[in-house]
């Protein structure tokens, strides 16, 4: 997907994503369901739901972080659109996230260049 320099996301990232598709486990004001990731990277995660979450509110995400941890981090809601008639997309960024969880969803992000180069 080729961003647009118009696309202000593009600006406001401070670390490479990657896809990913799984369920995230979300609780959020004493409330448990699942949701989809989108993407994920060391700064947060993207997930898809069919609950709106407000804007700056906290949660506790259970995710299974690709070729490591299952892990529960903090996030904080950042963003919020409405994608379809019943789903909404969140931006989520992690609060506090340890170094050795930032460093395996660095590796599961990086991994994609060597992959892609290999095929190259």
């Amino acid at each position: 997907m080729s961003r647009s320099y118009l696309d202000k996301d593009y600006f406001r990232r401070k670390f490479p994503r990657r896809s990913l598709h799984q369920k995230v486990g979300v609780l959020s004001r004493g409330k448990y369901f699942l949701g989809d990731s989108e993407e994920i990277g060391e700064g947060g995660i993207s997930i898809v739901t069919e609950f709106v979450l407000a804007v700056d509110s906290e949660l506790v995400l259970n995710i299974q972080i690709p070729g490591g941890d299952f892990v529960s981090v903090r996030a904080c809601v950042k963003s919020v659109k409405k994608i379809e008639s019943a789903r909404v997309a969140h931006g989520l960024s992690f609060e506090n996230l340890p170094f050795n969880y930032r460093r395996q969803i660095r590796s599961f992000v990086s991994a994609r260049l060597a992959s892609q180069g290999a095929a190259a």
